[in-house]
C-alpha cells in the first residue's frame, strides 16, 4: 500500500517540538527543496523576499517593527513550511494568527534561533 505524504506542517511542528526523527528532518529538507523548485523555479531569494513581504503585511506594525533577527527567523520558518504560492497572503495571515496564539512573535523567533543553533 502506498504511503500518504505527510504535510510539511506536521514535520515542521515535530522539528519545533524537538520530536523529529532523522527521517523527518531529511524529508522536510527534501520537501523544501522541491517547493523551491516547483513554486519558485529554484529562486530562493525571490521566495524569501516574497515570504517576508506577505508576513510583514499580515502582521502589520508589530511585524514591520520586529527586530531583523526575529523577522528573519519567521521568514525562514514560514518558508520552510512550504506555503502555496497561490495563497501566500492567506497563509501568512494564518501564520501570524497562529504565532500570536502560541506565545507571540518573539518567543517563536527565539525557538527558531535555538533550533537552528543561532545565538539568542
Amino acid at each position: 500500500m502506498a504511503r500518504t505524504r505527510e504535510p510539511q506542517s506536521a514535520l515542521v511542528n515535530r522539528l519545533l517540538k524537538g520530536e523529529a526523527t532523522r527521517d523527518d528532518t531529511t524529508t522536510a529538507q527534501t520537501n523544501f527543496l522541491l517547493w523551491l523548485r516547483q513554486e519558485w523555479s529554484g529562486d530562493g531569494d525571490s521566495a524569501l523576499a516574497e515570504c517576508q513581504d506577505v508576513l510583514t503585511a499580515a502582521g502589520g506594525e508589530e511585524w514591520r517593527g520586529m527586530p531583523e533577527r526575529d523577522l528573519s527567523a519567521h521568514v525562514w520558518l514560514f518558508s520552510f513550511s512550504c506555503p502555496s504560492r497561490d495563497d501566500l497572503s492567506g497563509q501568512a495571515r494564518n501564520w501570524v494568527a497562529a504565532v500570536r496564539a502560541n506565545g507571540g512573535a518573539a518567543a517563536i523567533a527565539r525557538l527558531v534561533r535555538h533550533l537552528r543553533g543561532q545565538p539568542d
